[in-house]
């Protein structure tokens, strides 16, 4: 099924960028029929005026993000089925319900907030999706880790490669960090602030999954080396550090770092929605309602 969906997407991939390809150049005919360009200027300095001729029209820039949208699919696929292979159906209905409900709780919010403008929807836009793909591989790499942790069959390439999904998101987390902070220094404005609370919450949930099940990994690691006959010595020398002081301060480590990083996520959280509160105005209307329920929820949850 899997590869059903992957070829699916790559099929639709190719399509888009014929497409895109078909209706650039007749769009580039049409503009050199007309003489607003010259078959030189599109090969010299002023191939940006033929580009910005050709961003105005908007069977363009729909032609151009579908194909966008079709190579970020094609990639999520792709990473999927190199992490996960197939996903199991308790994993795909726990998906489900997360991407709901991240749509809802964080995306309902934006258009309150944002100007609409073509830049701003694209901006957001894509802040969103990211995020939300951030998010779901993050929560799909925490499920199948534990569910490996329950599998005595587990070995630690198995789990290896399930656990390079946390620390690609944390990758990708922090370059997204990073461009928000440029995004923000070149604005100034105090709306992209709201461009921090998400990812700097995906970065300490993913480092708390990190520090857990990156012991974890070890012990495999330990418990597969100790069964390997060829790697006898090492496993004893191994077995001795490891039940003394790895175990010790393995839990301390992951006790404190754990409650640091569940009370950050969760500042993070509550700032996210308070500073969507102070941009929309503390009027009371539907939208401060569930901010403030939202705000109340993640008070129990803490």
């Amino acid at each position: 099924m899997a590869a059903n969906y992957l070829s699916i997407s790559a099929v639709c991939t190719v399509l888009s960028f014929v497409g895109l390809h078909c209706c650039t150049e007749l769009s580039l005919e049409k503009l050199i029929s007309d003489g607003l360009i010259g078959e030189i200027s599109i090969h010299s300095g002023n191939a940006g005026h033929a580009l910005e001729l050709l961003l105005g029209s908007y069977t363009t820039i729909a032609l151009l993000v579908n194909f966008a949208l079709n190579i970020f699919i094609l990639l999520i696929l792709c990473l999927k089925t190199i992490f996960f292979a197939e996903l199991y159906p308790s994993e795909t209905r726990k998906l489900v319900e997360r991407l709901i409900n991240y749509v809802i709780y964080k995306g309902t919010f934006l258009p309150v907030i944002v100007p609409p403008t073509i830049f701003q929807a694209g901006l957001w836009s894509t802040w969103l999706t990211v995020l939300c793909s951030l998010k779901m591989f993050q929560a799909l790499g925490r499920d199948r880790l534990e569910r490996l942790n329950a599998s005595p069959s587990a070995t630690p390439w198995t789990y290896f490669r399930v656990y390079s999904v946390l620390l690609l998101v944390i990758c990708i987390d922090l370059l997204g960090i990073r461009m928000c902070l440029e995004i923000y220094r070149t604005s100034s404005s105090s709306m992209f602030i709201l461009l921090f609370f998400e990812p700097l919450s995906v970065a300490f949930e993913t480092l708390q999954a990190i520090v857990v099940h990156g012991f974890q990994l070890l012990d495999i690691w330990l418990h597969h080396s100790a069964e390997n006959s060829t790697n006898c010595q090492r496993s004893k020398l191994f077995d001795i550090s490891a039940a003394g002081s790895l175990s010790e301060w393995k839990g301390i480590l992951i006790r404190n770092l754990g409650f640091f990083l569940d009370m950050m996520t969760l500042l993070m959280a509550l700032g996210h929605y308070v500073h969507i509160w102070w941009l929309h105005g503390m009027a009371f209307h539907l939208i401060d309602a569930v901010l403030f329920l939202n705000i109340r929820a993640y008070q129990r949850i803490y």
